[in-house]
């Protein structure tokens, strides 16, 4: 029976795991070129954007890619190689967090662009955001050398790179990385987006000298808390799942276990492909730039020809 869930989980990936890629590819390509034109790149929330995009971008191209080649057809050097099982881990603990956390800030921006007090609007602008991007990726940079400390090669019954949990220094990283990914950052976009839907309602009873925003920073607004809501939904079962890893309890050894887990897994892979699509549904500025990308290109296509 075992034999039998092991086949299932990895013709679910095989079959799964290389469309995700080509969508996480595509999509945040476009989302970076999109983002980066006249009309968008001079909101600080397009900067978020950009940064969430690069960072998917990576992990769509290079770390699922390791990640199929292992779980559907076995090749792993992260088993039998150290120095591929920590750069491996650190890269696959480092980038999801970074992503979360870019999306956290960008509903933090929202909600200072949103209020009616100038002070807290100032707040959102290309400076800070710059900063605020630099400095978030330097601290995650330096928490997770941990992952590097932690994750090893063991060997029972067959090679595999984990984090041995027996050990104090292992335990404490796994848990607090686990905070941070599964309950810090998702109660942040919710606090943050309640706050910003609040802003935008008081916001219609005020004056319109004072509530009269662009119109494209309330359609980033929109962007975000679309994205918001479908990122808890894609990476909750997972987060739960991986959670009951750490937890001392029987069935996390079972099959039933395993195949769930991967069930699980991959709706947090299609977390990184989900943007684009978000964005040219909730945002007109966002589906005129790529009707006006799409026409450029084909009329050079054209011209050519």
């Amino acid at each position: 029976m075992s034999e039998l869930f092991i086949q299932v989980d990895v013709q679910l990936t095989r079959i799964f795991v290389p469309i995700i890629i080509i969508l996480g590819v595509v999509s945040n390509l476009l989302n970076i070129i999109l983002l980066t034109r006249r009309t968008l790149i001079n909101h600080s929330c397009s900067l978020y954007f950009i940064a969430l995009a690069i960072t998917n971008l990576f992990y769509s191209s290079f770390l699922l890619i390791c990640n199929l080649l292992a779980d559907g057809y076995d090749l792993d050097p992260a088993k039998y190689l150290t120095i591929f099982c920590k750069i491996l881990s650190y890269l696959l603990n480092f980038c999801p967090t970074l992503s979360v956390y870019f999306i956290v800030l960008a509903t933090i921006d929202r909600y200072c662009a949103s209020s009616i007090n100038a002070q807290t609007r100032n707040l959102s602008n290309i400076r800070i955001a710059r900063w605020t991007i630099g400095i978030l990726i330097f601290i995650l940079a330096v928490f997770f050398i941990g992952a590097l400390i932690a994750f090893d090669i063991s060997y029972n019954e067959k090679f595999s790179c984990i984090i041995r949990s027996d050990i104090l220094f292992n335990r404490i990283f796994l848990i607090v990385n686990l905070i941070l990914y599964t309950i810090i950052a998702p109660f942040l976009m919710i606090f943050f987006g309640l706050l910003t839907i609040y802003n935008t309602k008081q916001v219609r009873f005020r004056p319109v000298k004072i509530s009269r925003y662009r119109r494209t920073e309330g359609q980033l607004s929109r962007m975000l808390l679309f994205q918001v809501g479908t990122h808890i939904v894609l990476t909750l079962p997972f987060c739960i799942t991986f959670f009951m890893l750490i937890l001392p309890i029987q069935i996390r050894f079972t099959s039933y276990f395993s195949i769930v887990f991967v069930i699980c897994k991959l709706p947090f892979y299609l977390s990184v492909t989900t943007a684009f699509f978000l964005y040219i549904l909730s945002a007109r500025v966002y589906r005129n730039e790529f009707i006006r990308l799409m026409k450029k290109i084909f009329h050079v296509r054209r011209s050519r020809y």
